[in-house]
C-alpha cells in the first residue's frame, strides 16, 4: 500500500522539479492580488531586501578572495550598465515596472554567465536566493501591471535596454571575478534606486506622487495658460 501511495507523490515530485522558470513564473503569474496596497508593499519590502549588499555581493566578495582595501576598491565600481534613480523617476508608473523587469530579466541571464565563469561562485547559495527575489519582483510587476492596465492608465515606452553583458574574458581570471564583483555592486544600487521610486507612489491606485515630464510639462503649460475671461467695462458714475 505504502509503495501504491509513494509513486504518485514520487510524479508529482518530478513534475515540479522539471518546471522551465518560465512555466514556474507563468504558474505565479495566475495567482494575482487585485489588492494595490499588497502589491505595492510586497514590492517595496523586496526592494529594500536586494538592494542590501550583504544578500550577494558581501559573500561573493569573501568568496573570490576580494575582501582586502585595494581589491574591494574595483568592487565599488558599479556597473553603469542600469538605469539612474532620476531616468527612472521621469518614467510612467507602467513605464517603470516594465524597465525594472526588462533590467533584472538581463541580471538574471548574466548572474548565469557569472557562475559560468567564475566556477566557486556556483556553490554560493545566495546566488539561488537572488533569483527567487528576483522572480518573486517581476511576478508582483506583473500583476501591479495588470492592475494599472485595468484601471485605463495609459502605457508609455520603457526605457531602452542598458544593459551590457559580461566580457567574453576566462574563466576563473581576476578580471572575471572583478566584472562579477561590479554587477553585483550595480545590481544592488539599482534595486537601491528602484525602492526610492516606489516610496513616491500614492496609497491608491488612482493618486501617484511621481509624474512624468511630459504630464508635468502639460500641466504647466496649462496653469500658464491666459484667461480668455473678458473683464466688462465699469460703468461711468452719471
Amino acid at each position: 500500500m505504502r509503495a501504491r501511495h509513494r509513486r504518485p507523490l514520487l510524479s508529482l515530485a518530478l513534475g515540479l522539479l522539471l518546471l522551465s522558470p518560465a512555466a514556474e513564473a507563468a504558474v505565479a503569474m495566475r495567482r494575482c492580488s487585485s489588492s494595490y496596497t499588497q502589491l505595492l508593499g510586497q514590492l517595496r519590502s523586496l526592494a529594500h531586501l536586494m538592494k542590501d549588499t550583504s544578500c550577494l555581493l558581501e559573500p561573493y566578495i569573501r568568496l573570490q578572495g576580494l575582501d582586502t582595501p585595494v581589491l574591494r576598491g574595483f568592487c565599488t565600481e558599479c556597473s553603469g550598465a542600469f538605469p539612474s534613480e532620476d531616468a527612472l523617476a521621469a518614467l510612467s508608473r507602467l513605464a517603470f515596472l516594465q524597465t525594472v523587469s526588462a533590467t533584472l530579466d538581463g541580471v538574471l541571464q548574466r548572474l548565469a554567465v557569472l557562475q559560468q565563469k567564475c566556477l566557486k561562485a556556483k556553490d554560493l547559495p545566495e546566488f539561488h536566493v537572488a533569483r527567487k527575489n528576483i522572480q518573486g519582483v517581476r511576478n508582483n510587476i506583473y500583476c501591479m501591471s495588470e492592475l494599472l492596465t485595468n484601471g485605463s492608465e495609459t502605457p508609455e515606452a520603457p526605457l531602452p535596454g542598458t544593459e551590457a553583458p559580461l566580457r567574453p574574458s576566462a574563466q576563473d581570471t581576476f578580471q572575471a571575478k572583478v566584472e562579477g564583483c561590479q554587477l553585483l555592486c550595480g545590481y544592488h544600487r539599482f534595486m537601491g534606486s528602484v525602492e526610492q521610486v516606489f516610496e513616491k507612489w500614492g496609497d491608491s491606485p488612482s493618486r501617484n506622487r511621481r509624474h512624468s515630464p511630459r504630464r508635468a510639462l502639460h500641466k504647466g503649460a496649462r496653469r500658464a495658460r491666459p484667461s480668455r475671461r473678458v473683464k466688462k467695462p465699469v460703468p461711468r458714475g452719471q
